[in-house]
């Protein structure tokens, strides 16, 4: 059951807010990057500040988790947020200057990284444990109805207005996020004083992943997924569509919506059955690895259109139980003072393979084909996936 309904709503409502505001952001930046510039490097670098300076934050945030309560923590962020965005915004409109918008992203997203992990152990904290999965996957639902709407929304926006009205929109729902924030209400979790240095505050997520097995586990899984993932994002998704589909550009924007399609249909399903897999989540983890894999090749070898947007959607449905299944373990298995720094590590984990591995694979596609870089991808999901099956003891909880 729902401990605080109330904090609850306010809580999923503000992430959909906040996620919807993201989506803009990223949108309008973007198109004001290139309208200023007229620079393809200039908008590649967006994503690059991006992930780097969130996995800076991910990896600073249990110095503040250690201090403050998850709320205090979730609600001055998004403040600081809304505050660097007004910045922006006043920034773009007084001046031409694009190098001056990086620092202010960079900041941005270092707030991200320290607010996602806050955020998200703060699940546990208002609904009983017998129905995590339930809420997980409704908190996904709600993310992907969003990234499935809020894209081809600020497409619209930009088009019929402008990039910098699209920030004017979300330093308003980023505002009006952080005053839903401020209103939740819930039994403050007790934070364990110790007199720790820094250090020990800021590996203290790391040592818990690596003395306990199924954390290790997941992180090891992650790790590889963060490696194999980086296939879908544009710039070899874009290759892919010319070189293998012959398609126009149409065909990524197809492609995506596949994958979130496949995204918000296998979390609706597992929102509808969670009494069925809760027990049954560590056999889930690995088989939907394997098949990771297995999609993800059949997508890079085909050359048939609407076969890839099976694919796509199919690649998306299981990437959707493997995650939703890889944070209930470790909410579940996470005590609640040791659940947010747990997140951060696995956040940097995340972030931080994610980038080094984009530059990794555009160099494989560039030089062996974008198919090699599929084929890739997948023999590493279903590896890891095969050598999580010999280890399934360490998954269960």
């Amino acid at each position: 059951m729902i401990r605080n309904k109330s904090s609850f709503r306010l809580l999923w409502m503000s992430q959909a807010l906040s996620n919807c505001g993201d989506v803009f952001y990223i949108a309008g930046i973007i198109s004001i990057i290139f309208q200023m510039s007229g620079s393809a490097f200039m908008m590649s670098l967006v994503p690059f500040f991006i992930t780097l300076s969130r996995f800076l934050g991910s990896i600073l945030a249990p110095l503040c988790i250690n201090q403050f309560s998850l709320r205090r923590i979730v609600s001055l962020c998004h403040l600081i947020k809304s505050v660097l965005m007004a910045i922006l915004v006043a920034y773009i409109w007084s001046s031409g200057e694009v190098f001056g918008i990086f620092p202010a992203i960079s900041f941005i997203a270092f707030i991200d990284g320290c607010t996602a992990p806050a955020q998200r152990s703060m699940i546990p904290l208002l609904v009983e444990k017998t129905i995590l999965v339930k809420a997980n996957s409704f908190f996904s639902i709600v993310e992907n109805i969003v990234e499935l709407g809020g894209w081809p929304a600020s497409g619209i926006l930009i088009a019929l207005l402008n990039g910098k009205i699209l920030l004017f929109m979300t330093l308003f729902l980023f505002f009006i996020s952080f005053i839903m924030v401020s209103f939740i209400h819930y039994a403050e979790e007790r934070k364990i004083s110790h007199p720790a240095t820094k250090w020990i505050v800021l590996k203290e997520g790391w040592t818990a992943i690596w003395r306990t097995p199924v954390f290790k586990t997941i992180a090891i899984i992650e790790l590889v997924d963060s490696m194999a993932n980086v296939v879908w994002i544009a710039a070899i998704l874009y290759v892919y569509v010319e070189e293998i589909l012959a398609k126009s550009e149409a065909w990524w924007g197809y492609i995506n919506s596949a994958f979130f399609a496949g995204l918000l249909l296998s979390g609706i399903g597992l929102y509808r059955i969670e009494q069925s897999v809760k027990n049954k989540l560590h056999g889930a983890i690995i088989f939907v690895t394997i098949f990771s894999g297995i999609f993800t090749l059949c997508f890079g070898l085909s050359s048939i259109p609407w076969l890839s947007l099976v694919f796509s959607l199919l690649t998306g449905a299981v990437a959707q139980i493997k995650l939703l299944g890889q944070q209930t373990v470790v909410q579940l298995k996470a005590s609640t003072n040791l659940l947010p720094k747990v997140i951060s590590a696995r956040e940097s984990i995340s972030t931080g393979v994610f980038g080094i591995s984009s530059l990794m694979m555009g160099l494989v596609a560039e030089h062996f084909g974008v198919q090699s870089v599929f084929a890739i991808a997948a023999l590493l999901q279903i590896s890891v996936g095969f050598w999580a099956l010999a280890n399934q003891k360490a998954l269960q909880i």
